[in-house]
């Protein structure tokens, strides 16, 4: 079992602004081994920080489940460039479990980031790589993929939604939507 649990809608920390990373040391990397933990527990493709209930600005992506090599952990992540056409993906998310719809997206973005050897980087992605860099950046800017739902999506969810928010309305008192 993983050390973190992923947390849920809901939970206050999910709809913060994610503070920078400043120098990578042992406990960034023990974040992101955390991290990668749970993303596996899961059965995930994406996780940012604030997921495992870290306000800090950690993504980390595992592609093998849709076949491709790709795995990274990224620190700081940020879009510079986004493609001007939109594409519709039916998306989820580990924080949201159960919810789906559809959400459209550039198809194309440039992300500028930190490697955990404090390298600087800048990756071009489409497809399912970019979607996940887009979900996961989101997640450190306080946004959640229910924010781009359509009103029919938001409806045929809304009671697996409510149920999540009665959860940490329980567990925590208090939510933040």
């Amino acid at each position: 079992m993983a050390k973190r649990e992923v947390i849920t809608y809901g939970h206050p920390v999910l709809r913060q602004v994610a503070k920078p990373v400043g120098k990578v040391d042992e406990r960034i990397r023990a974040i992101i081994q955390d991290m990668m933990e749970a993303l596996a527990e899961e059965e995930g493709i994406g996780l940012a920080a604030p997921q495992i209930g870290i306000s800090e600005r950690i993504v980390i992506i595992d592609l093998s489940k849709s076949g491709q090599q790709t795995k990274m952990a990224l620190l700081n992540p940020e879009i510079i460039f986004s493609s001007k056409d939109s594409v519709p993906y039916e998306e989820g998310c580990l924080s949201i479990p159960e919810v789906w719809g559809t959400v459209y997206r550039p198809s194309f973005i440039k992300v500028k980031a930190k490697t955990t050897t404090g390298k600087s980087i800048v990756i071009e992605a489409d497809e399912i790589l970019a979607r996940v860099l887009q979900h996961e950046i989101d997640h450190l800017n306080g946004k959640l993929f229910l924010d781009y739902l359509s009103e029919e999506d938001k409806a045929k969810n809304a009671e697996k939604i409510s149920a999540l928010l009665e959860e940490n309305r329980k567990k925590l008192g208090h939510v933040a939507l």
